[in-house]
């Protein structure tokens, strides 16, 4: 999908909501985790490869994991201190708005001239870090909803969903196996599809049920699935399978885009400026530091590379369903809707009428 379309998208759905202001916004909240989010992880993860992920792994997991804490850190900070939120609504705010939106970049990497090695750091991170944002926002809501925002019960909550996390990952991984051992390539085609989507859904929606993290599970399934149906002779996905997932994954894109534009009030937005201003800014700011900062720590990473990585810091539905689904007991919650609705919005439309075009004129492969 091109980012000009990602862009008509997200401007046709905010013409529709001036005509039904906030009213799907409903929709966009269960869309998004109970039909469109599977689909378009499993998508996703599908496409990347272990072997270039394994020699890439320093610059994903420096941008999986302190990147995704710097980066909240800051985006809470500035909100608290500088946006006027109040300590637990800028703590949410900053988890919410910690992770890339692996629709957009997914987007813009399978067209463009990228090495491949790069293309995987910007997907696994965006992937990858989805999760990680999740489980911090999970673990900070569990000590908001317990009125107490003391170091021993934020702990208590981070190590609950970091074991749901692995625990997911597990269960995705070894359905994934299981998966691609059951689908040989003897089955005909619609029992491959059916098996795929089963397997994606099924260990997304078990591991959600038991309080798991539903992404770890269907990333570890996709990546475990492709890796076996590589390497195994017995185990052949068809194309027609891929061409369905690419399929899903296209439609899944372009109705949540549409339900961004559609999903949030924007006729008050103006008197948020101020809160609006400072979160765009903490957002580039965040960036700027993860991109030329943390990744300094990672020799294999180039200045060239470094920029792209950079300007691949576009937030998308992901952010807004998490920001949707904050329990109204959360002291400001609407001020965090509208404040990660804006950077969506904004990261998104800069992003289509920019990013292909500063990616292409850049020499990527001579560093």
């Amino acid at each position: 999908m091109r980012l000009w379309v990602i862009g008509a998208l997200v401007a046709a759905g905010l013409l529709a909501g001036a005509f039904v202001p906030g009213g799907l916004a409903a929709t966009f909240k269960t869309a998004t985790f109970q039909v469109f989010l599977p689909a378009i992880i499993f998508e996703a993860a599908w496409q990347l490869e272990l072997r270039v992920m394994r020699r890439a792994w320093r610059p994903i997991a420096v941008l999986a994991l302190p990147g995704v804490v710097v980066t909240a850190a800051i985006i809470a900070g500035v909100a608290y201190f500088l946006g006027g939120l109040s300590l637990p609504a800028a703590l949410v705010l900053g988890a919410v708005l910690s992770a890339t939106d692996p629709i957009a970049v997914t987007a813009i990497f399978r067209r463009l001239p990228v090495p491949h090695e790069l293309a995987t750091i910007v997907e696994s991170e965006s992937l990858l870090n989805d999760a990680i944002a999740v489980v911090l926002y999970r673990a900070l809501l569990a000590a908001i909803v317990a009125s107490t925002l003391a170091p021993v019960r934020i702990e208590a909550a981070a190590v609950q969903a970091l074991a749901g996390s692995f625990l997911g990952a597990a269960v995705g991984a070894a359905a994934g196996w299981a998966g691609a051992m059951l689908l040989r390539r003897s089955l005909p085609v619609p029992l491959q599809l059916l098996g795929t989507f089963a397997c994606a859904y099924g260990v997304y929606f078990a591991s959600e049920a038991l309080n798991w993290s539903g992404i770890f599970a269907v990333l570890s399934c996709a990546i475990v699935m492709r890796q076996v149906e590589r390497s195994s002779s017995a185990v052949q996905m068809r194309r027609s399978v891929q061409r369905a997932w690419d399929v899903a994954a296209v439609l899944s894109n372009a109705a949540l885009f549409f339900l961004i534009g559609a999903s949030v009030e924007v006729a008050h937005l103006w008197a948020l400026r101020a809160l609006i201003f400072w979160t765009l800014v903490a957002v580039l700011i965040s960036r700027v530091l993860v991109a030329y900062g943390l990744l300094q720590l990672v020799p294999q990473m180039r200045r060239s590379w470094m920029d792209v990585v950079r300007m691949a810091g576009v937030r998308g539905a992901i952010s807004l369903a998490l920001a949707l689904s904050i329990p109204l007991s959360v002291p400001q919650s609407r001020l965090v809707v509208d404040a990660t609705f804006v950077v969506v919005v904004v990261t998104l439309l800069v992003g289509a009428l920019t990013y292909e075009r500063r990616v292409i004129a850049m020499d990527l492969r001579g560093g």
